[in-house]
C-alpha cells in the first residue's frame, strides 16, 4: 500500500470515529427528548443534520477511494468489484435516506443500521490483508 493509500486509510478511521461521536451525541439528545417530550426538539435536529452532512463527506471521500484500493487488491478483477462499489454506494444512499426519520425510535433504528455499515466496511474493507501490504511496503 502507497504512503497516499496509508493516508487514506487513517483518514478513513478518522471519520469513523467522527461519525460515531456524532451517533453517541445524537442518541444522548434523543434519549433527553423521549425523557421530556415537551422539550426542545432543535438541538436533536441539528445534530442530525450535522450527522447527515459529515455522512455525505464521508461517503465522496469513501467512494473516491473504494474503487482503486479494491482493484489493487481483489484478484477477482474490474467486474467484482464495480459490483461492490455500486452495492455500497446504494447502502450509503438508503441510510442517508433514513436519516430524516421523525421519531427518535426510528433515528436509533438508523443509527444502528450506520453503527453496523462503518463495522462491516473496517471488517471487510480495511481488511487484515490490506493493512498487512501497507506495513510490509512501509518497512
Amino acid at each position: 500500500m502507497t504512503s497516499i493509500h496509508a493516508t487514506a486509510l487513517s483518514e478513513l478511521i478518522a471519520q469513523h470515529d467522527g461519525l460515531r461521536s456524532i451517533m453517541d451525541h445524537c442518541e444522548d439528545l434523543a434519549d433527553t427528548l423521549d425523557a421530556r417530550p415537551e422539550g426542545d426538539p432543535e438541538p436533536l435536529l441539528r445534530e442530525i443534520a450535522k450527522l447527515r452532512a459529515a455522512f455525505d463527506a464521508h461517503n465522496k471521500f469513501e467512494e473516491q477511494l473504494l474503487r482503486p484500493a479494491l482493484l489493487e487488491h481483489d484478484t477477482h478483477g474490474t467486474v467484482r468489484v464495480e459490483r461492490m462499489v455500486e452495492d455500497h454506494i446504494h447502502e450509503h444512499a438508503t441510510v442517508r435516506s433514513r436519516l430524516t426519520s421523525p421519531t427518535t425510535e426510528a433515528l436509533r433504528d438508523v443509527i444502528e443500521t450506520l453503527r453496523a455499515h462503518l463495522d462491516a466496511e473496517e471488517r471487510y474493507l480495511l481488511t487484515s490483508k490490506v493493512l498487512q501490504t501497507q506495513q510490509l511496503r512501509t518497512d
